[in-house]
């Protein structure tokens, strides 16, 4: 399984991680793992299910149906949470 290194931006705790993410996982599989783990490493609390994830370098959306391979999104990728 061909895995990419992202880096995410998170502003709601004000800082960026690194993370590797299966390719072909769908872009709203990514947000609930990305968001599970924030929550189990940081204790964040409230509603975790209304966040978008961005491309920081053209600041579009990623449609979260799409798996990251098919919006175009590479190993280095900077993305924002939010």
């Amino acid at each position: 399984m061909r895995k990419l290194s992202v880096n995410i931006d998170v502003p709601a705790i004000g800082q960026c991680h690194d993370f590797l993410i299966p390719a072909n996982m769908a872009v709203k599989d990514v947000i609930s793992l990305i968001t599970n783990i924030l929550v189990s490493e940081y204790g964040i609390a409230g509603n975790v299910s209304d966040v978008t994830l961005f491309g920081k370098d053209d600041a579009r959306a990623l449609r979260t149906e799409c798996s990251l391979v098919q919006l175009g999104v590479s190993d280095g990728a900077k993305l924002l949470l939010i």
